[in-house]
């Protein structure tokens, strides 16, 4: 079934004003966390559970350079997404949180082999294209909220725009992304905002977005 919020028509135009993200703040991040657990908990960081994702995005929060916008209605998060203009700085506090959990990586590594090749990939060369693009802007997480199939695409298109604009506003022209090829629809949706593939490794895409 469809759910569409009081007040909001058919028209696209309509709907996309209406839609009015606001910036994320500590009040926000568990919801965050339990949203992002819930859509993808097939994913590296779902391996460890929805409190290992609330670490991670309190680690995040920490950074003076971290940054994101989240779209409730009615009190139910529909979307958000995150982002850092200083990669290093925010790679620096996630290591943290993992670096207090090496057991657990090891058994994810020992069941899932991939995802080994995934963190080496993430840790070591996804850097090394930033760097190589001269870049220190990073797309850190974006989900909605795939049950709300109505809305859905209007908040992403809205959270996307919230995002760009953010980063003019810093003054950022290059920011990057990773994309892990085992998700088939992100890597669709990034095709169709019409990302630049800066480099395929063998688990990413690393996708660079030039601000206009």
């Amino acid at each position: 079934m469809l759910i569409r919020p009081r007040g909001m028509t058919n028209s696209r135009p309509d709907v996309l004003a209406q839609i009015q993200p606001k910036p994320l703040t500590v009040a926000h991040i568990r919801d965050v966390a339990e949203l992002h657990f819930k859509q993808l908990p097939w994913s590296f960081n779902g391996q460890f559970g929805k409190e290992h994702i609330l670490e991670l995005y309190t680690a995040l929060a920490a950074s003076p350079h971290f940054f994101g916008y989240v779209f409730y209605v009615e009190g139910r998060l529909l979307g958000f997404v995150t982002a850092t203009t200083d990669y290093a700085d925010s790679r620096r506090l996630l290591s943290k949180v993992f670096n207090r959990k090496i057991w657990a990586l090891l058994k994810v590594f020992a069941r899932h082999p991939r995802f080994l090749l995934t963190a080496l990939e993430s840790k070591f060369l996804v850097p090394l294209v930033f760097r190589w693009h001269g870049a220190r802007a990073e797309w850190l997480t974006f989900v909605t909220d795939t049950s709300q199939a109505y809305l859905g695409p209007f908040v992403a298109l809205r959270l996307i725009e919230a995002l760009n604009e953010h980063m003019s506003m810093a003054g950022i022209r290059v920011y990057m992304a990773q994309g892990y090829k085992n998700n088939p629809k992100a890597m669709r949706y990034y095709e169709k905002l019409r990302w630049r593939v800066a480099a395929s490794l063998l688990m990413h895409n690393v996708y660079c977005w030039t601000t206009g």
